[in-house]
């Protein structure tokens, strides 16, 4: 069909532009339809127009005559040119084809644009020669609807498929017809599952009757749409909350044809909806049961809510507190220190006044004169609404009579337990959870002044435990250890803690034994104290000197000899060291005693031991083993090592005679034997008899000599 109908004058024809029979009633009849025509008609022969309607004309912008004459393919786009000669070119009229029918772009003489149109052709034979007759309507218009069409089409798929809602498309029946990606989200389903179900399939079974009244409703014409909230069950399993909203779409006589369906995800809103009204429900029951007396106040300091507790307090029925303040109560109130509180000093009006909350305000009621008052700790804090506008005051009131006679008792028995550890010497401080000192006695804080901690020497607040960490030096490691012993008894894992530590001053040698035991069964609290053991110290000390020391020479005795050698021993063998030993005996000493007497044998013996003792090492050990015997243990010592501190031990003696009662001591002489560590030695006595046969062999060559094990030739000397 034609867009329009052409209402414009037509011009007349050139002479010959129409070559018909103009003089039959047919031709004049021709003439008039194809000057009438709103399409373009034209005829064509060997590529040239030899005829044009006015609506062809007018088409491409040309006046009379204007394409008479003129190649057909000048007004053809050149994109389109292919078109044209597959469809129209080869047309004869000896050979009749059937017509085609195409669309294509023709240019206006102007140039201004392109015109989109659908030519019908067919073969004619036009004043005795074939041709091409050929129809063109104009479909600019067309293009243009399907172009909107389709940019319509296409702002719909895009608002579809990119809503932030699920957005579908159901027949009257229930089943999907066509649903948007957020759908599939919210219910879990791939597009293809769903088109497989129906909306009853998705939905929970106490929605169902619901949506199906809704949908017959629509149905039935008394609604076009409706809203609600309704539960999915979602392919995955828990069921969600959505708000549907659905449109009926009927067709053009009437009859219901889908229906639109936007599904909303609210399944969030409902659930904190819930949460909010079981919250609500519970601050209600909490609030009533609470053990605390809870008093809501309007702006103008009136009661408008008072739980249970706060009645029992104030003794007063909860129903007569509404409407009062809490001064027309009828309580006697008055502060800690017994001082009466008039209505002006009301926690109410205090907040009221001020816009803050009031927080831990101890106060005294007395119902009736006689009986002991009732102490409150009073909690009181405004409550703004969105405009921040006040709109009422929480009070808590909270009943700590007991809790403060019990802080009386507590405060006496503080005092007594301060004054005990205050008579104790030893250094006391007390530790919370966290490792802070929240107590210490005076011996602490007086230890603390002649250390030079002008602070504050009670250490109040002061974290012991980081203390300990900031220790450096030699004694890092017992803060160390002092720190995980207390960590111990503080997290359970040991009952109590003890440690004995050196803590020597350049004048002074002192020693303390640091105690940790919990206060608590819960550890809240641990004691640490530091007693001075320096006389129980020393005491050991000597005896320890007593027990392991020669009393003669201040060398090793015999047994501390032995056990610190078979200590060596077993360390040499574990790490596969050199070990040598070296066997010692004055010789001649019998004639020593005689003639000096044993004072001045005494005197000799401990001049060799101060020569020994000074040419020892700190890992080297020497004892007396013996009356005039000596033997000198050398870790890390190799054979030719401990030959070289023997001959060093030699002239040492030579060097160094004694002095007895004035005079010189002539030289004494000494045998010395030698042996070092080998796989033969199966523990110390055996090595040290290696040693001793070395010795016994120097006597019987003629003493003041050494003789090692195995035998070696010193320089100079022949071999043996």
């Amino acid at each position: 069909m034609p867009d329009a109908i052409d209402r414009t004058p037509h011009p007349e024809p050139a002479p010959g532009q129409y070559p018909l029979d103009e003089g039959t009633a047919d031709g004049a009849v021709a003439r008039v339809l194809l000057e009438r025509m709103t399409d373009g008609v034209f005829v064509a022969q060997e590529g040239r127009f030899v005829f044009a309607n006015a609506a062809m004309l007018r088409m491409l912008g040309h006046g009379p005559a204007g394409l008479i004459g003129c190649d057909v393919t000048s007004v053809i786009a050149p994109a389109c040119l292919d078109i044209w000669d597959a469809r129209c070119r080869q047309y004869d009229s000896s050979r009749p084809e059937p017509g085609n029918r195409c669309e294509l772009s023709l240019l206006r003489s102007d140039g201004s644009h392109e015109l989109p149109v659908e030519l019908n052709t067919h073969p004619i034979v036009f004043a005795g020669n074939a041709g091409v007759l050929g129809i063109v309507r104009d479909i600019s218009r067309r293009r243009r609807a399907e172009r909107a069409l389709r940019d319509s089409e296409l702002r719909f798929r895009g608002t579809f498929e990119q809503a932030a809602v699920g957005i579908a498309m159901v027949d009257v029946d229930g089943r999907w017809l066509r649903v948007n990606r957020k759908l599939c989200d919210i219910l879990d389903y791939a597009a293809r599952e769903l088109r497989q179900l129906t909306t009853r399939d998705v939905t929970h079974p106490d929605d169902r009757q619901a949506e199906r009244e809704y949908m017959q409703r629509m149905l039935d014409g008394h609604i076009v749409s409706c809203a609600f909230e309704k539960r999915y069950i979602r392919k995955s399993g828990p069921v969600l909350w959505a708000r549907l909203s659905l449109s009926m779409m009927r067709t053009p006589d009437g009859r219901p044809s889908h229906v639109i369906a936007v599904i909303e995800d609210i399944h969030e809103r409902r659930m904190a909806q819930k949460a909010l009204a079981d919250s609500e429900l519970r601050y209600r029951l909490l609030t009533h049961n609470l053990h605390a007396g809870i008093i809501i106040c309007a702006p103008d300091a009136r009661i408008v809510y008072g739980n249970p507790e706060a009645s029992r307090l104030l003794h007063v029925d909860s129903t007569q507190m509404i409407n009062r303040t809490m001064a027309q109560l009828g309580c006697d109130v008055f502060d800690e220190s017994g001082a009466p509180l008039t209505e002006h000093d009301d926690v109410v009006r205090r907040v009221l006044e001020s816009g803050r909350v009031v927080a831990d305000l101890l106060i005294g009621i007395r119902v009736a004169h006689g009986k002991a008052p009732a102490w409150l700790l009073v909690h009181a804090y405004p409550e703004f609404d969105t405009a921040h506008q006040l709109r009422q005051i929480v009070v808590m009131l909270v009943d700590v009579t007991d809790r403060r006679r019990l802080e009386v008792e507590l405060e006496a028995n503080r005092h007594v337990k301060a004054t005990a550890l205050d008579a104790t010497t030893a250094h006391i401080a007390v530790l919370d959870s966290n490792g802070i000192v929240v107590e210490s006695n005076a011996s602490w804080q007086a230890y603390a002044r002649r250390g030079g901690y002008g602070k504050d020497p009670s250490f109040g607040g002061v974290n012991y435990l980081d203390a300990l960490d900031r220790v450096a030096g030699d004694d890092m490691p017992r803060a160390q250890a002092a720190r995980e012993g207390i960590l111990s008894v503080m997290r359970g894992h040991a009952p109590l803690f003890q440690m004995d530590y050196a803590c020597h001053a350049p004048m002074e040698r002192q020693w303390f034994s640091l105690k940790v035991t919990p206060m608590d069964p819960q550890r809240e609290r641990v004691l640490v104290s530091h007693e001075n053991i320096t006389r129980s110290k020393l005491a050991e000390e000597a005896m320890f000197a007593l027990a392991n020391t020669d009393a003669l020479t201040g060398l090793s005795s015999r047994r501390h000899f032995f056990e610190k050698a078979d200590d060596e021993f077993a360390r040499a063998q574990r790490y596969a060291t050199p070990l040598a030993v070296l066997m010692a005996d004055l010789d001649h000493f019998k004639s020593v005693n005689d003639k000096h007497g044993h004072a001045g044998g005494d005197v000799v013996l401990r001049s060799f031991a101060e020569v020994l003792s000074g040419l020892l090492r700190d890992s080297d050990i020497a004892g007396r083993i013996g009356g005039e015997e000596f033997a000198v243990l050398l870790p890390h010592t190799t054979l030719d090592g401990a030959r070289a501190f023997a001959e060093r031990v030699m002239d040492g003696v030579a060097a160094n005679p004694p002095d007895v009662g004035g005079g010189k001591v002539a030289p004494y002489t000494l045998s010395i034997g030698v042996s070092a560590l080998s796989p033969a030695c199966k523990d110390f006595p055996a090595l040290l008899r290696l040693a001793d046969d070395a010795l016994y062999r120097a006597k019987r060559r003629g003493r003041n000599r050494l003789e090692t094990h195995p035998r070696t030739t010193a320089p100079g000397e022949p071999p043996p």
